[in-house]
């Protein structure tokens, strides 16, 4: 489980500026480093964020309980 200590909050921001960089460089084109790209990563690295503290703990514990399809 992820925490809301400063490292994973760190981690979880320059994750995602970098996926938005990559996305600018690869398939928007344009300048990679700029404010915009910046601040389209730090909304990615926060949803992230936000789905590992609060979605992620659900799903593992739902998950194990629902039956599979195949009876097993």
């Amino acid at each position: 489980m992820t925490t809301l200590d400063s490292q994973s909050v760190i981690d979880a921001l320059l994750r995602g500026v970098m996926i938005a960089a990559v996305n600018k460089a690869v398939f928007k084109g344009g300048k990679v480093f700029s404010m915009k790209t910046i601040n389209e990563g730090a909304m990615l690295g926060a949803s992230g964020l936000a789905y590992d503290i609060a979605v992620r703990p659900a799903v593992k514990q739902v998950l194990p309980s629902l039956p599979l399809p195949n009876g097993k």
